[in-house]
């Protein structure tokens, strides 16, 4: 039987289509953020920050021009107190102690710094006065509101939510936000010939997917929910597929059996769930055997087992879909230069080629057949070169890796 691959732009947009079809980025949870977080809704300033004037500075907080009566000396030991909350009121012409962050006084029309102040008459019983030059009205107040005033936008929707935000809002003072719920993603590495740890024998090789699937999928925002070794057995594939944390996750990454010899149980039971086939193969290289399916509102990624195949299949088509469902945008297709040649193809297919990119040149880097992965390891993009090749200084598209 001949079967009629899609393009690899094809297989590509009907992935971001199935994506973006309602009900699939509908979904949202309430809850503090942490960094890698999408927000769902825009985040309000429920204060003004900072939420009350106070100093910027250690020192004295004054009320207008000295010298001025201090009515109190400063603190030397807080023992476990919270001394920043004492506040008071000033007359003109008095002064209290302050820390860096703490409530000024009513009446504060400045703050002299320590160093620049000198405090005497400890003793006397007209109580300690403090002298220094008067900075000016305002000088080392932190005014209420200063950066946020209440119901300001602190991050709109959208945003990927990095260490900074974060802090900033729990500054602001807020504990949960709307969040878009990271795709739940399920991987299974299958093949009987596949171990997991010490040197592999004639005939065995090394898993290649149980640390970098789990990884790339979560650094671009995936709640990886599993990820099982399944033997090459039909029961054992069709179990897995049914089982129903399976069955509930937003995207399924199986490795291997997606070609069609006798042996590749997955393609047959991916194929066998789907309510819809949307690329029974691809005509790219390496990848070319990729399946992707939807059931229900699921998508369903069969991919090669050969290492590098299987990591170009997952940067082309899971990525994306990854991106989408996450509420971080589409995975672009970015355009460069080339500075290699590479020869042309005898299939009308494009080849995804491991390469290095410097300012927006791409140099092509060896190892990349199939089952290679030395060309991937170095690399940061794919390139996406033609049939008909490239020669130096063509334009060249390219997805990040």
């Amino acid at each position: 039987m001949t079967h009629t691959p899609v393009t690899w732009d094809e297989a590509r947009a009907r992935v971001l289509d199935a994506c973006r079809t309602p009900g699939t980025q509908d979904r949202t949870v309430r809850r503090s953020p942490v960094p890698g977080d999408v927000t769902a809704a825009p985040v309000t300033a429920p204060v003004d920050v900072p939420h009350y004037t106070s100093s910027a500075m250690d020192g004295f907080a004054v009320n207008g021009p000295g010298p001025w009566t201090l009515l109190a000396l400063p603190v030397t030991g807080a023992h476990g107190r919270n001394v920043h909350n004492t506040g008071g009121a000033l007359d003109i012409g008095q002064a209290l102690p302050v820390l860096t962050g703490s409530l000024l006084p009513d009446g504060t029309t400045a703050v002299v710094r320590s160093e620049n102040s000198r405090v005497s008459n400890t003793d006397d019983t007209d109580g300690p006065s403090l002298t220094a030059d008067y900075p000016g009205d305002g000088r080392d107040i932190r005014p209420a509101g200063q950066e946020w005033a209440c119901g300001e936008t602190l991050v709109d929707a959208g945003v990927v939510l990095g260490p900074g935000h974060c802090a900033m809002l729990a500054v602001c003072g807020v504990d949960e936000i709307e969040l878009v719920s990271p795709p739940r993603v399920a991987c299974a590495f299958t093949g009987n010939e596949v171990i997991d740890h010490g040197v592999p024998a004639p005939g065995e090789v090394r898993d290649a997917f149980g640390v970098s699937f789990p990884a790339l999928l979560a650094g671009r925002g995936a709640d990886v929910v599993c990820t099982d070794r399944v033997p090459d057995d039909p029961v054992a594939v069709e179990d897995w597929l049914r089982r129903p944390d399976v069955q509930d996750a937003d995207l399924v990454v199986m490795t291997g059996g997606s070609g069609r010899s006798g042996q590749d149980f997955a393609r047959r039971f991916i194929t066998r769930v789907a309510d819809d086939v949307l690329a029974d193969e691809v005509a790219c290289q390496p990848a070319h055997p990729t399946l992707v399916i939807r059931r229900s509102e699921q998508l369903v990624f069969g991919v090669p087992g050969n290492p590098f195949a299987a990591h170009a299949a997952l940067h082309s088509f899971v990525a994306p879909a990854v991106a989408v469902l996450s509420g971080r945008g589409d995975a672009e297709v970015l355009h460069g230069t080339t500075t290699g040649t590479v020869g042309p193809l005898h299939r009308d297919r494009v080849r995804l080629l491991p390469a290095r990119v410097n300012d927006g040149e791409l140099a092509p880097v060896p190892g990349a057949h199939s089952h290679m992965l030395s060309g991937y390891a170095v690399a940061d993009a794919l390139m996406v070169v033609p049939s008909d090749g490239l020669s130096p200084g063509d334009a060249v598209r390219y997805i990040g890796v």
